[in-house]
């Protein structure tokens, strides 16, 4: 396996209060890897530490860019920069244009993506290079029956998948998946899961999840890590991490032992 995510003794503080504290990780490819804890345990700070959207007070995070590429050290990067060096997040809020259609919703990004300054709605639809990329993203996301629905009326579960749509248009190395079945009723829940699988199977990127649902953790992590105040609880397989006595004290409740 390859080493493609990286953080060394990262450490984030707001004034006497540390977020992130020490955390040294490293993610390889082929393997889908979930990030737990309790409310407060540094996850959404432990994203916005890798993608940019915060800077740490101290360590270093690195990113491998392409296949052969060595790790780049995107510690001090802004997010665009870090998003174009190849990592790339969904949100637990959906983050789309509400008034277009899915289809131009994953053209815009496409279009980001390939730093073309371009019309979507005309001269983009012209260009043969991004519809083919565009139908290929609508297909492998299974959104190519609702490609010319206004997204402002998508169920809550199809505007999740868009947006895994709008965050693979930029091809990334790793992708960073925010609660990805947050608000969603059963049905939505299991065709997400599914995507996931489908979509760890066909591509080269790597997955990182987040995820309070812990039956969708075991489904589909290869690996769990846990923090707790913002350090690394514990780190391993689901059967070694889910029954491991610190996580049920921490994260899980004790009744569920």
């Amino acid at each position: 396996m390859t080493t493609v995510l990286k953080a060394e003794d990262l450490r984030k503080q707001f004034g006497e209060l540390t977020a992130v504290d020490n955390v040294s990780i490293e993610i390889d490819d082929g393997n889908i890897t979930s990030i737990i804890g309790p409310n407060g345990a540094g996850k959404t700070t432990f994203y916005n530490l890798l993608t940019g959207v915060l800077q740490p007070t101290t360590g270093s995070i690195w990113l491998r860019s392409g296949v052969e590429d060595d790790l780049a050290d995107v510690t001090d990067a802004e997010p665009h920069q870090v998003a174009q060096a190849g990592l790339s997040r969904s949100y637990q809020i959906t983050n789309i244009f509400e008034g277009l259609t899915v289809r131009e919703n994953v053209r815009v990004a496409r279009i980001s993506h390939e730093g073309t300054r371009l019309d979507f709605r005309s001269r983009a639809t012209g260009d043969e290079s991004v519809e083919a990329d565009v139908e290929e993203l609508l297909d492998l996301t299974g959104l190519t029956h609702i490609a010319d629905t206004p997204c402002d009326t998508l169920s809550h579960g199809e505007k999740r998948t868009v947006e895994i749509a709008l965050a693979l248009a930029i091809e990334p190395n790793v992708f960073l998946m925010d609660e990805p079945t947050a608000g969603m009723n059963p049905t939505e829940v299991a065709e997400i899961v599914s995507l996931i699988r489908e979509l760890d199977a066909d591509l080269d990127t790597t997955f990182v999840v987040t995820e309070h649902n812990m039956d969708v953790v075991t489904d589909i992590s290869d690996r769990i890590v846990v923090l707790a105040e913002g350090a690394i609880l514990a780190d391993g397989t689901p059967e070694d991490v889910l029954t491991d006595e610190r996580v049920t004290e921490a994260y899980l409740g004790s009744d569920s032992a």
